[in-house]
């Protein structure tokens, strides 16, 4: 935790200094200090990076849906004009969600589909919110300026990027205090108790907000591993689960609110999908089974999540797996006819149990339903090898 802590501060002395009074839009509580000026030019530079690196989701509907619970929590006459109050959402599988000093918001698909509801998504963002609000970048920055930052920026300068992968090469310094190292524990403390009166104030029900970190605790317990990102931290989720729970037993001990299960469920489910075939991709089939069972729980008919649960079960070869594997191959197909990958999976399945027929009508028909699939020559050599 030390090392992330001096890794924040990367070039921030050379950055800010200064102590001039910049106006924006002629308002008194909207008067920048030089060096926050500064620090928001440098955000600026940050975002443009994030935003050209490929990683931003582009699904509309789950963008609206953020933003709406966020303007619950942020309606515009209170906040200050300065900021641009905005969630967007990094394609990233691991643990994460972060604010930069001017509202815009940052949260990783791999985060949403851990969680549960739309009162816990309130949680978070009322939290992230408020370090942008309270303006915790600027006084964080001004604090670490007076210690030792030579020592920290050589130290930053031969870490190696590491296990914190696509979203390290656009994250630049302010972006790594939000994500990595996360802020002092007075000022995470403000931004859980007064992100907490925010979502309570908007109707929600404040037991999830302990909830939501608890669920986190026990995923860092079942990944089996600490995450490099702020949010994948054990001792950081911890304080957060103390924090909250002794908000909630003194100020809103007995309060009541909606929790918004269905409707979280309705917008995201398709991002679970998607951050499935992530982890799939990267071989980490215990996440990926768990949480498609806990989506077929919900979703019964749900083509994709069964075509997914039947890949794992090829892919992990335990005792009884290849016949796990074709069933949720079939009822792939049963849910959606139309779907091609189900069929090919199944003909390959075939081939493997010397069932010819069986095969080639399967990868016959996958190929009917792709047309143009990148490995039509492939599947198309396995049917004629199967005549």
């Amino acid at each position: 935790m030390m090392l992330r802590r001096h890794l924040a501060v990367i070039a921030w002395v050379c950055l800010f200094a200064g102590c001039g009074i910049i106006p924006l839009r002629g308002e008194q509580n909207n008067l920048l200090e030089e060096d926050e000026h500064r620090l928001w030019l440098t955000v600026e530079a940050e975002e443009q990076r994030l935003d050209q690196s490929g990683l931003l989701l582009t699904d509309q509907a789950v963008n609206d849906y953020l933003n709406s619970v966020l303007r619950q929590l942020s309606p515009p006459e209170s906040t200050p004009d300065i900021l641009t109050v905005e969630v967007r959402v990094l394609k990233n599988p691991l643990l994460n969600a972060f604010a930069f000093p001017n509202g815009k918001i940052y949260i990783h698909t791999g985060l949403l589909a851990r969680i549960e509801n739309e009162a816990q998504l309130a949680t978070l963002l009322g939290h992230e919110l408020t370090h942008a609000t309270h303006r915790h970048t600027i006084q964080e920055l001004r604090g670490v300026r007076r210690g030792s930052a030579v020592l920290a920026t050589l130290q930053m300068i031969v870490l190696p990027l590491g296990v914190l992968g696509s979203v390290a090469t656009s994250l630049g310094a302010v972006g790594y205090m939000g994500a990595v190292s996360g802020y002092s524990q007075g000022k995470e403390l403000e931004a859980d108790e007064e992100g907490l009166g925010l979502m309570v104030k908007a109707g929600y029900s404040p037991r999830e907000a302990t909830k939501l970190f608890e669920h986190l605790k026990e995923e860092l317990v079942f990944r089996k591993v600490d995450e490099p990102f702020f949010f994948g931290s054990h001792p950081r989720v911890q304080e957060r689960i103390d924090s909250y729970h002794h908000l909630i037993e003194t100020k809103y001990a007995g309060q009541r609110g909606e929790e918004g299960v269905d409707r979280y469920n309705a917008v995201i489910s398709p991002l679970v999908i998607d951050n499935a075939e992530t982890d799939l991709a990267i071989g980490r089939l215990a996440l990926v089974l768990r949480d498609l069972e806990r989506l077929v729980s919900r979703q019964s008919d749900n083509a994709r999540a069964h075509f997914l649960l039947g890949e794992v079960f090829r892919q992990r070869k335990e005792p009884g797996d290849a016949e796990r594997s074709d069933s949720h191959y079939n009822r792939a197909i049963e849910a959606n006819p139309r779907l091609p990958e189900p069929h090919r999976s199944l003909g390959y399945s075939f081939l493997k149990r010397g069932d010819r027929q069986s095969a080639m009508a399967e990868l016959r028909k996958y190929l009917e339903l792709a047309p143009h699939a990148p490995d039509r020559a492939y599947v198309e050599q396995a049917i004629k090898e199967s005549l």
